[in-house]
């Protein structure tokens, strides 16, 4: 099972290229695919690992290995995760300078920045939908509100910082989930 871990976030972190929140659709499939957690585990997760500081990355990779096997596991999936990034940095630092004027490396890596929006923007589409749609039907609207008071604060204060805006999250939360449940 840990070797499995190391195997799986080892393939994850070889085949993502773009930073953490584009392997977020590898990491759901394969950890789905595995029975190590429910999507909604998933979001949760996603959500732990973008609050704790840290690399994304390492920190989700963290946050299953640990759920799925302990310490043990979590040192697994995370050393997986790590260790191909390791190695092709090591090596592009010994033979980019060499390449970087190439137009054929320019080509690619031209070509794989539009593949990394898609990713990124494939996964917040699965996610919102999780969150906000049930049997095809929009139904939490408390979450829309919250949602769009974030993303309202993030646009009118750029700078803002993202842990603030989690905490503010967690309040309206709060407030429209607990004491001011069907009230709004």
């Amino acid at each position: 099972m840990v070797m499995e871990l190391f195997i799986v976030f080892f393939k994850i972190g070889l085949f993502t290229f773009g930073g953490g929140y584009a392997m977020i659709p590898l990491i759901k499939t394969e950890v789905l695919s595995h029975g190590w957690a429910t999507v909604g585990e998933i979001i949760d997760f996603i959500g732990i690992s973008e609050s704790t500081p840290g690399p994304f990355a390492i920190n989700i990779a963290t946050f299953i290995g640990f759920d799925h096997s302990s310490l043990i596991g979590a040192f697994s999936a995370t050393l997986g995760v790590v260790l191909p990034s390791f190695i092709i940095i090591i090596l592009i630092s010994k033979f980019f300078f060499n390449f970087q004027d190439n137009k054929y490396v320019q080509a690619v890596l031209a070509g794989l920045r539009p593949a990394v929006v898609g990713t990124i923007a494939a996964s917040a589409m699965t996610i919102f939908a999780s969150v906000f749609i049930l049997k095809g039907k929009l139904t939490n609207y408390t979450g829309l509100m919250i949602l769009a008071v974030v993303l309202l604060l993030k646009l009118k204060f750029k700078e803002m910082h993202p842990i603030v805006l989690i905490i503010i999250s967690g309040f309206l939360g709060y407030l429209f989930y607990g004491p001011l449940a069907g009230v709004i």
